[in-house]
């Protein structure tokens, strides 16, 4: 039997857990909550986690512009706000553990959809860029939020390494793309072969069957 997830005190959607229910007549978890409107309600704690039960039930009536996204359900937005949230805050995800495990947060302002797609529409949101964090030991907010392309995105990695020859430190990729070489020959060069970086960079690549060069 899985361990019991305790979800006492945390916030879903407009919901926050009180404590613990009696088990449904098909002995599924359910949790007590509080809605921001103030009502209590039980809900199961499978459709709190899967984000299918957001409010008591308020947000059906909520008048505010946004409270249907703007039509946004369907879109590649919605669908980058939703991953985001998910990574952050849901303990079952398989990204958790590389942003909500290690202390990654999404700012209370951008709880709600519809401030998150006004930020993103008001600062250069495009169908080919990607968000990126400035600095990637921060959360996802305004002041350390960004769209880039995935090149950008790329070297601002956490995992990357940066290289330093002379007196220029750059990313692997952003070395391979001065010096016109394939990423992927330099990196198998400095990980399998144990080649010093300047002698990746600079020895050409056998075209013959596309093997490195050895010596």
């Amino acid at each position: 039997m899985p361990k019991l997830i305790d979800l006492t005190g945390k916030k879903f959607g407009r919901l926050t857990v009180i404590d613990r229910a009696p088990n449904s007549a098909k002995c599924e978890t359910r949790w007590n909550c509080v809605c921001e409107c103030g009502a209590k309600t039980t809900v199961r704690g499978k459709n709190l986690i899967q984000g299918i039960t957001r409010s008591c039930g308020c947000i059906r009536k909520d008048p505010r512009p946004y409270r249907n996204t703007h039509g946004m359900s369907r879109t590649r937005l919605y669908r980058i706000w939703s991953l985001i949230k998910n990574r952050c805050e849901n303990e079952n995800s398989p990204a958790y553990r590389n942003y909500g495990g290690r202390g990654i947060k999404l700012c209370e302002d951008w709880h709600s959809s519809s401030a998150f797609f006004e930020w993103a529409l008001s600062n250069g949101y495009a169908e080919n860029l990607t968000i990126d964090r400035i600095d990637n030991n921060k959360g996802y907010s305004p002041e350390n939020c960004r769209w880039v392309d995935e090149t950008t995105q790329g070297n601002n990695k956490r995992t990357n390494r940066y290289i330093t020859i002379g007196d220029k430190t750059k990313t692997l990729a952003q070395w391979c793309r001065e010096y016109n070489m394939n990423y992927k020959a330099v990196h198998n060069r400095i990980t399998k072969l144990e080649w010093d970086i300047e002698k990746a960079l600079t020895t050409p690549v056998k075209s013959s069957k596309n093997k490195l060069q050895k010596d």
